[in-house]
């Protein structure tokens, strides 16, 4: 039998004039926003996962700041487990403003939200508390534990 191991997401917090890039996912007819980014692939450090997810997702170069902090996903019935690496980024050339959606199935919007935006909305995992702090340039604990949405 093939062993389980959790899967590994990373993702990269890019804040450009006090707004914080999002992407909308639609799954199953339920819409939701994520920080960019996606599975880290065999043999490719984090950093490069995030670079590459980023490039693929919104058509951005960019260059990895620092590491922030990591969550966990784990369903109820055990069926998923997903390490969350969140990664501070910027664009390697701020003059490049062509951001474009990527093409996979799954994505439905990219956008910028301002602190006050992001209350409202539907964010997995949930670190909406987190994402208003680093923009207030506070400081986050590095482990948010299991952060499970339904």
């Amino acid at each position: 039998m093939e062993e389980l191991r959790p899967r590994i997401r990373v993702a990269g917090i890019l804040i450009e004039d006090d707004k914080i890039l999002l992407i909308q996912h639609q799954k199953n007819d339920k819409k939701y926003w994520l920080i960019p980014g996606g599975g880290n692939d065999w043999g490719e450090s984090t950093k490069e996962a995030v670079i590459r997810e980023y490039k693929e997702e919104t058509n951005l170069d960019i260059k990895v700041d620092k590491f922030l902090f990591f969550s966990e996903t784990i369903s109820p019935d055990k069926s998923r487990h997903v390490l969350n690496l969140f990664y501070r980024v910027h664009r390697g050339n701020r003059d490049n403003k062509f951001m474009k959606l990527g093409d996979e199935a799954v994505l439905a919007d990219l956008k910028f939200f301002g602190k006050d935006e992001i209350k409202d909305l539907t964010i997995y995992p949930n670190i909406k508390d987190n994402l208003v702090k680093i923009m207030n340039g506070e400081k986050v604990e590095s482990y948010l534990g299991n952060l499970w949405n339904d």
